[in-house]
C-alpha cells in the first residue's frame, strides 16, 4: 500500500508490487526509484511506487529478503533469495540461498566467488556503502565484496560470530 500524504490516506496495493514485502528501499540519488524484495520475488518502481515492474527473470529462487542498491548506479541492485520461508527461517541445515545482482534491464546474475555455493545460511541483510557490498547471514557470518559482488571475503567479526545477523550499520 502507498500513502502520499504522510499516512492520512492510503491507496490500494498497486499491480506488480509484491504482496509480502520483506525489504523496501529508495535510491538516494534517483528520485522516484524504489525497490522491493518479498516472499514471491522482487520488483521496482520508477515513479515512487505508483506502478511496479516485476524483476524475477534469471533467478531460480524466488523467496527474496535482503536488498541493497548500488549507490552509483540506480539500475544496479542486489537481493538474497532461496526456495522458500521454511528453508530461510526455520533452522534448516541448508538454506539453499544465493545472492543476485540486477544490472540495467536484467536478468538477475547469481554472485558468489568466495561464497559457499549455495549459501547454507540465509543472507538476511545486504548493505552497500561507497566502498563495499556486505552480506549478513543468519548464522552470524558477514561477507564483504569490494567489486560489487564479483568476489567475496569472510570478515573476522571479533573472533566469534553473533547468533544471528538481522541488520548492519555502516559507519564512515
Amino acid at each position: 500500500m502507498r500513502s502520499a500524504d504522510g499516512g492520512e490516506t492510503w491507496s490500494d496495493h498497486p499491480p506488480g508490487a509484491q504482496k509480502d514485502v520483506h525489504a523496501l528501499t529508495w535510491h538516494p540519488t534517483a528520485p522516484g526509484r524504489v525497490y522491493e524484495a518479498g516472499g514471491g520475488g522482487a520488483a521496482w518502481s520508477h515513479d515512487g511506487g505508483q506502478s511496479w515492474q516485476p524483476a524475477d527473470v534469471g533467478r531460480d529462487r524466488h523467496y527474496t529478503w535482503g536488498l541493497a542498491v548500488d549507490l552509483d548506479d540506480p539500475d544496479c541492485w542486489y537481493v538474497s533469495a532461496n526456495p522458500g520461508a521454511r528453508q530461510a527461517h526455520y533452522g534448516s541445515a541448508n538454506a539453499d540461498a544465493c545472492i543476485y545482482r540486477w544490472r540495467g534491464a536484467g536478468p538477475w546474475q547469481p554472485l558468489g566467488s568466495g561464497l559457499p555455493q549455495p549459501l547454507d545460511s540465509f543472507p538476511y541483510v545486504l548493505a552497500m556503502d561507497s566502498d563495499a557490498l556486505f552480506a549478513g547471514l543468519g548464522d552470524g557470518r558477514i561477507y564483504r565484496s569490494d567489486d560489487r559482488g564479483d568476489h567475496w571475503s569472510l570478515l573476522d567479526v571479533l573472533g566469534e560470530p553473533p547468533q544471528r545477523v538481522l541488520g548492519l550499520i555502516l559507519l564512515p
